[in-house]
């Protein structure tokens, strides 16, 4: 079980890396990836945080794509390339074997909200898990994680909960931060530089029933 927040730099090394960013970012050389061909699509969501919300536009809008979901398991091709970040982050932590429960990418252009002006709080899921999120890119938009824990009865707080910060992670190529999903999390909008992140929910085999496995 994580009981803490693990940040490593170079999870993976600098081909795969750029491999990564290429694929979800462009570059001048093309990605090689076994069995997918088409170029990587991303979808347009209203809230980078809180897609279920109805209240005015915020201008926190982004894009997304989705590799696995809880339902109907793993969706898209692109899943493959990140089974050697999913391994290697996990083995850090000496886990042997997980869940992948769901894993998406998110993207946000530069925004002139301020930095104290932070995305929804949120959990990923409600269910036991424990989140990996790597940054493509170097980027401004920190990852905020907060000291308070859901219950797992919803997404998103109560508008009346005060949250007290308990790490301040910035993007960097390379880094990846693993962290219990049971905190409360957020972000900051760039302000400077497209903001690209894969984020996984997972689960430790040796605690709970399987699902999806790799």
């Amino acid at each position: 079980m994580i009981n803490d927040i693990y940040i490593f730099d170079d999870i993976i090394e600098k081909p795969y890396q750029e491999l990564i960013k290429e694929t979800l970012l462009g570059g001048e050389k093309p990605p090689t990836i076994d069995e997918v061909e088409e170029d990587f699509p991303w979808y347009y969501i209203s809230d980078i945080t809180d897609a279920t919300h109805d209240g005015p536009f915020q201008g926190r809008y982004g894009f997304s794509h989705q590799y696995v979901n809880t339902e109907e398991g793993v969706i898209s091709d692109f899943h493959n390339l990140f089974l050697g970040l999913i391994k290697n982050s996990c083995k850090k932590l000496k886990i042997k074997e997980i869940d992948v429960l769901q894993g998406r990418s998110f993207l946000s252009t530069p925004t002139n909200i301020p930095k104290d002006d932070v995305d929804t709080p949120h959990i990923d899921m409600v269910a036991p898990h424990f989140v990996m999120l790597y940054y493509v890119n170097d980027s401004d938009g920190d990852t905020i994680i907060y000291n308070e824990k859901t219950k797992f009865d919803a997404c998103t707080p109560d508008p009346k909960m005060n949250f007290t910060i308990k790490k301040k992670v910035s993007p960097k190529q390379g880094r990846v931060v693993l962290f219990d999903g049971i905190h409360w999390h957020t972000a900051e909008q760039p302000n400077h530089n497209v903001r690209c992140v894969v984020n996984y929910d997972l689960r430790d085999l040796s605690l709970v029933t399987p699902g999806v496995r790799i």
